[in-house]
């Protein structure tokens, strides 16, 4: 799950989507943007190849 903006940080998993549904990575991005609202710190989508889901993943500054 690494990626620029979870490399040195703590990558906390706060909700996937299953890619096969056609409108997942749009229930992400809104999970994404509610999860910013709510707390601090920065919150972005990973597609998972190894799991075929979207993840929503805040990072910790930890």
């Amino acid at each position: 799950m690494a990626c620029r903006s979870c490399t040195g940080h703590h990558p906390v998993r706060l909700d996937t989507f299953p890619a096969g549904d056609p409108r997942a990575s749009l229930h992400a991005a809104r999970s994404a943007t509610e999860a910013r609202a709510q707390a601090a710190g920065p919150v972005h989508v990973h597609y998972e190849a190894a799991t075929d889901t979207f993840a929503v993943i805040r990072t910790d500054q930890n």
